[in-house]
């Protein structure tokens, strides 16, 4: 069933979810194939042809100071592990450095990801990888090459983060599981809205409902391999409330993606609650860590295409897979919103 949706929505339901919005164009990959879009420049700093006067830039947010006990265990004296899927690794926010050195592939670990800017950068281990499950945590994933020299499989993510020892893992995994992007995509691709279609809430609903051990055993499976606190981050709403339709996109479609994140991440939740590890957090703020700049907003912190965007998108397997994730900006929030979290829960 994920398979069949996956080739039936594609780069086209990527293209009829976001023709008509308010969005900037998806970036497209570098020359060397490894790295699509890269952070905002600096205020004052020209990003476009040398032809094209440049924009005065918005002033950017001081990075988040964190205090208390995650103060202790961040910073050059800390050390973080990433583990998860896209939401982890920082797919959309650029830099993507190879997860099997040398080689190319589609783990697009980037330099940006949620928590990264809290630690010395050679102090992060990012292990998580686009496309992973739950399953990949401790079993090898295979991999879509990105060129002809790209690599095939990585090893267990576990298995990668034997050696290092963090004192902290951020961990968002899941969506993968209930396959989120490829059921939003086929529902829009589709005539009938979401809310009419029982088969496809029916299929969301059953992956749900077998979701739950799963995390369950994913996230005891981390706890045991390290006695550092493992923050659980949900997945970040991907639309505001919508008020109107966003191009094709209706406002009950726009609902059913915001209710499918909703019921995805009170599954994640509770899983947490059901873990017997007692060093895993959920972290409820980052839920809400774009709201205001969601897909269809004016300012999104989330890669919408344009119509130019889209054409890339289809002529780049990157571009593609940047699509309905947190730009630099939106990782940015997120660890503002960890940070926030951080400051008002006791220390683990």
């Amino acid at each position: 069933m994920k398979k069949s949706i996956r080739r039936a929505a594609g780069i086209a339901g990527a293209a009829v979810l976001l023709a008509g919005c308010s969005t900037p164009t998806a970036a497209g990959p570098l020359p060397n194939g490894t790295a699509t879009a890269s952070p905002p420049a600096a205020p004052g700093t020209a990003s476009g042809p040398a032809s094209t006067p440049a924009a005065p830039s918005p002033p950017q947010p001081e990075p988040p100071l964190p205090s208390g006990w995650l103060a202790q265990i961040t910073g050059d004296a800390g050390r973080l592990a990433i583990l998860g899927d896209s939401f982890a690794a920082g797919e959309g926010a650029g830099d993507y450095q190879p997860a099997v050195p040398g080689r190319g592939d589609s783990c697009h670990r980037s330099l940006y990801p949620a928590g990264a800017e809290l630690f010395a950068p050679e102090n992060i281990a990012n292990l998580a990888c686009s496309r992973a499950t739950t399953g990949h945590l401790a079993a090898q994933q295979r991999l879509e090459k990105t060129n002809e020299t790209g690599a095939d499989t990585v090893p267990a993510q576990l298995e990668q983060l034997q050696g290092f020892d963090p004192t902290l893992v951020v961990l968002s995994v899941g969506g993968n599981n209930l396959d989120f992007a490829g059921i939003l995509q086929a529902c829009l691709l589709e005539a009938t809205p979401c809310s009419d279609n029982p088969g496809l809430s029916a299929h969301a609903e059953a992956e749900l409902a077998s979701l739950l051990p799963d995390l369950v055993d994913g996230y005891d499976q981390v706890a045991a391999a390290v006695p550092a606190p493992v923050l659980v981050l949900p997945y970040p709403q991907l639309f505001d409330e919508p008020d109107s339709d966003c191009g094709r996109l209706t406002t009950e479609e726009q609902r059913f993606g915001r209710n499918l994140i909703t019921n995805l991440n009170a599954v994640i939740r509770s899983a947490v609650d059901s873990s017997s590890a007692p060093n895993v957090y959920y972290v409820d703020a980052v839920e809400n860590a774009l709201a205001g700049h969601g897909a269809c907003s004016q300012e999104p912190f989330v890669h919408a295409a344009d119509v130019s965007g889209l054409l890339q998108a289809a002529d780049s397997p990157t571009a593609n897979q940047e699509l309905l994730h947190p730009t630099y900006e939106g990782y940015r929030a997120m660890t503002r919103e960890l940070v926030r979290w951080a400051a008002v829960h006791p220390a683990p």
